[in-house]
C-alpha cells in the first residue's frame, strides 16, 4: 500500500469503514432500516417507508438513511406553511419520528458492534500511529474501540496515548463543571473525535441537575444502556446528533468541542485518509469544517480515499482545496467482502504484527 499510516496525519472513517471492519454487519447508506419494525417503531416506520422508499430502493430494508435525515432537516428547519406533500402530512410527529430515530439508531448499531482480530479493515486503521487523530462520524464505537486496543497502549486520565482516553479528557475539558479551554492544549493531538457523538455517551436529562450538561463516555467504550445520573438518580439518554447539512449545536452545547478539536486537527494535518467517509451531502458542516482549515494552515500535502468509489470521493474533496495548494492525491478502491488488491501479503504480515487486541477484550 502506497500510504504510510504510521505517519498519517488525520483519518476520518465513516460507514464504510464500519461496514468493512464489521464483516458487513454494520451498515452503508441502504441497509440502515434493514431492521426497523412498525410495531416498535410506528412513526420512524411510516416515514422512511413513505420518504425513503423509491423505485431504486422499493423496501425499508434498501432505504436511503440520507434521504431520510435530509427530509427531516426540511422539516425542523422549514416554515409550516412551506412544507407540502409528504412532509406536511408527518410535521406533527417529527419529534417522536426523531426520538424513535435515536432509540432505532442505538439498537440497529449496538447488534453489529463486532470486530474480529484478522479484519483488514480493523488492522489497518489500528496500525495509525499513535499521533494520527482519527474523526469518526460514526455514531458507533467501532474506532475507538480497536484503537484503544493496541500494544503499547497507556488508558487513564495522566498524559494517556490511548484515543479514546484523550477523547475522553477533551470532553472534560469542555464541560461546564471545569474551567473552558479554548485552545484545547492539543488534547485533540491522537484522539478519537465524534462530531455526532456516540453510543457510547450519555448524559443526564434533568435540567436542573449539576451533571446535565456533562457529556460522560463510558470508560471502556461501551454502548450506553439504560441507567441513572449518580448526582439525582435521573434517567440518561445516549448523545447522539443527527447528522444534516446545518448542525444545530445548541441542542448539545458540549459537542461543539469536537467540532474545535476537528478544525485544530484537519488544519494542521500534512496528510489525510478518508476511509470508507465519501463527504456525503448530509455531512456539509464537515465539508466546510475541511475547507475553512485547510485554507487557514495551508499545510496538507497529501490526500487518499479508501472506498467503493475513491476517484469521485477525491474530486469532491478537492472542492475543499484552495487555489494554488498543490496536494497530492491516492485512491484506493474496495469491494464488499474482499480485501482490497492493493493490501499485498508483505502488508497483510506487517499488519499482523502490529495487530490489537479483540475489541471486547475490557481495558
Amino acid at each position: 500500500m502506497d500510504w504510510d499510516m504510521q505517519k498519517t496525519s488525520v483519518v476520518i472513517v465513516g460507514a464504510g469503514f464500519s461496514a468493512a471492519a464489521s464483516d458487513g454487519k454494520m451498515p452503508l447508506m441502504t441497509g440502515f432500516f434493514d431492521q426497523l419494525q412498525q410495531q416498535q417503531f410506528p412513526d420512524l416506520f411510516a416515514f422512511v417507508s413513505e420518504v425513503g422508499c423509491t423505485s431504486r430502493c422499493p423496501t425499508i430494508a434498501k432505504a436511503n438513511v440520507e434521504k431520510v435525515l435530509t427530509a427531516l432537516e426540511q422539516m425542523r428547519t422549514a416554515p409550516k406553511r412551506a412544507l407540502c406533500g409528504t412532509l406536511s402530512t408527518f410535521s406533527e410527529s417529527h419529534p417522536d419520528i426523531q426520538k424513535q430515530l435515536t432509540v432505532y439508531t442505538l439498537h440497529r448499531l449496538k447488534s453489529g458492534a463486532c470486530v474480529e482480530a484478522d479484519n483488514w479493515a480493523a488492522q489497518l486503521l489500528a496500525s495509525c500511529g499513535f499521533s494520527t487523530t482519527v474523526i469518526s462520524m460514526n455514531y458507533d464505537n467501532l474506532a475507538e474501540s480497536i484503537l484503544s486496543n493496541r500494544r503499547g497502549i497507556r488508558h487513564g486520565d495522566n498524559n494517556p496515548n490511548c484515543p479514546h482516553c484523550r477523547m475522553r479528557l477533551l470532553l472534560n475539558a469542555a464541560c461546564s463543571c471545569n474551567i473552558r479551554n479554548d485552545e484545547l492544549n492539543e488534547l485533540w493531538r491522537g484522539a478519537v473525535l465524534k462530531p455526532h457523538g456516540s453510543v457510547a455517551w450519555r448524559r443526564c436529562l434533568n435540567e436542573g441537575c449539576c451533571n446535565h450538561e456533562c457529556l460522560v463516555a463510558d470508560q471502556h467504550c461501551r454502548p450506553f444502556e439504560p441507567c441513572k445520573c449518580n448526582f439525582c438518580q435521573t434517567e440518561c439518554a445516549p448523545v447522539m446528533v443527527l447528522p444534516t447539512m446545518s448542525k444545530n449545536l445548541n441542542e448539545i452545547k458540549e459537542i461543539a468541542v469536537m467540532w474545535q478539536a476537528c478544525h485544530a486537527a484537519i488544519k494542521d494535518a500534512e496528510s489525510i485518509l478518508l476511509f470508507g467517509f465519501s463527504l456525503p451531502q448530509s455531512d456539509e458542516l464537515l465539508t466546510q469544517t475541511i475547507r475553512t482549515a485547510v485554507r487557514e494552515g495551508r499545510r496538507l500535502k497529501r490526500v487518499g480515499s479508501i472506498d467503493l468509489n475513491p476517484e469521485s470521493v477525491l474530486d469532491r474533496f478537492e472542492d475543499c482545496i484552495p487555489a494554488g495548494m498543490d496536494i497530492e492525491a491516492n485512491a484506493f478502491p474496495v469491494e464488499i467482502g474482499q480485501r482490497p488488491i492493493w493490501l499485498n501479503d508483505a502488508d497483510v504480515d506487517q499488519l499482523n504484527s502490529e495487530s490489537f487486541a479483540s475489541p471486547e477484550a475490557s481495558k
